[in-house]
């Protein structure tokens, strides 16, 4: 039927954001990792020799960006040009958030609805859910491992078209010395990009097992039936 066609691209579409956008999500929040990156990246004695001020400061200030970012907190430490842009990665972060919990509710309405249209016939519904989860997890990898080959032989380049494309008004470039730069560094971003992508990657690939699997079972019932 076209109409369950429909639902199943549509679903795979939906969980095909899940899985992008959910590793965003998941690792955009994740103090200890910055933590770590201020410590590898030799943020603590660029702030202070004090090394035990540093790490505070640093902590503070991290918990500030989390706050403004959830829209809890109003910004602090940072000046007028920081500000501006950070104003711009929060709508940035609220849109790929908004994409992420969106898609995960509408998926579920269609996975819904596709069920009850099939409640007659559990090997069509589960026909129906290997494929959503096959396109899904194949699209997802090819365009994870795209963007992750990009990662380790050019970030520079697709640093700068991210930034390029997210924030055209330019107002992303600061002079070396700013908080931001001191802060998050471009080993920063490529070390949290890789961990996004590597995060997606492992579930794309446990997505397409379920898929083959249920693939199987599809096959196998099938087979049995005749």
């Amino acid at each position: 039927m076209k109409s369950n066609l429909f639902l199943i691209i549509i679903s795979a579409i939906f969980l095909f954001a899940i899985i992008i956008f959910g590793s965003f999500s998941l690792n955009i929040y994740n103090k200890d990792f910055y933590l770590k990156e201020y410590q590898k990246n030799d943020v603590y004695s660029t702030i202070s020799p004090n090394m035990s001020y540093s790490k505070e400061y640093t902590a503070d200030i991290t918990d500030n960006l989390f706050g403004y970012f959830r829209g809890s907190s109003e910004l602090r430490y940072f000046d007028e040009n920081e500000r501006s842009h950070l104003k711009d990665v929060k709508f940035v972060i609220s849109g790929i958030n908004f994409i992420y919990y969106s898609s995960a509710i509408f998926f579920i309405i269609v996975f819904v609805i596709l069920y009850l249209l099939s409640k007659k016939d559990k090997s069509g519904f589960i026909d129906h859910l290997s494929k959503i989860i096959l396109y899904s997890s194949i699209a997802s990898l090819a365009f994870l491992i795209i963007l992750f080959v990009w990662t380790v032989f050019s970030f520079e380049t697709l640093f700068y078209l991210m930034h390029a494309i997210l924030f055209p008004q330019g107002n992303w470039i600061f002079p070396q010395g700013s908080l931001l730069i001191t802060l998050f560094p471009e080993q920063f971003f490529f070390d949290i990009s890789l961990r996004i992508f590597v995060y997606a990657i492992f579930q794309s690939i446990v997505f397409l097992i379920i898929g083959l699997w249920l693939r199987k079972q599809v096959n196998l019932f099938r087979k049995f039936k005749k």
